[in-house]
């Protein structure tokens, strides 16, 4: 009796090994067939990124189209946008003529104007004050006082 009861233990613990086995086997091919995260997800190209050579020969190349018609055929070509070269121009400061604009070139250039502007205006004060002095000295009458020096 003792005999049989061991092997029904023992039998009871193989089926229930077995089961263990069973039910895991089970679980991990349910996790597999499960998404880990249920949320979907775009699955698109990645985000190409261009150096800055390329975009320099595609700035070139599409500056060198005469027509519209050769810019879409390159755009189409390359799979770009007309927005990106837009963009780009502005990333590279570029004109369109092809030629590098510097933020400092438009400031100097603005400085400059500013500076001949100003010159005329102390040109133009300078000759009313000479004019004044001569009136002065016409007249006989001193405009500056006596005890006030002059600067020139």
């Amino acid at each position: 009796m003792v005999l049989e009861s061991n092997n029904n233990i023992n039998e009871l613990n193989l089926v229930k090994s077995q089961l263990d086995r069973r039910i895991n086997n089970e679980q991990i091919e349910l996790e597999r067939s499960i998404p880990s995260d249920p949320q979907v997800k775009a699955s698109g190209a990645p985000r190409r990124k261009f150096t800055k050579a390329y975009k320099l020969q595609i700035l070139t190349s599409y500056d060198a189209c005469s027509t519209t018609l050769e810019r879409g055929a390159l755009l189409r070509r390359e799979g770009l946008y007309q927005w990106s070269i837009s963009a780009w121009r502005s990333q590279l400061k570029i004109n369109t003529d092809g030629k590098k604009v510097k933020s400092n070139d438009r400031r100097t250039d603005h400085m400059a104007r500013e500076i001949e502007q100003l010159k005329k205006k102390l040109a133009q004060a300078q000759a009313v004050i000479d004019l004044q002095k001569k009136v002065s000295e016409l007249l006989g009458t001193h405009i500056l006082s006596h005890d006030s020096s002059e600067v020139n």
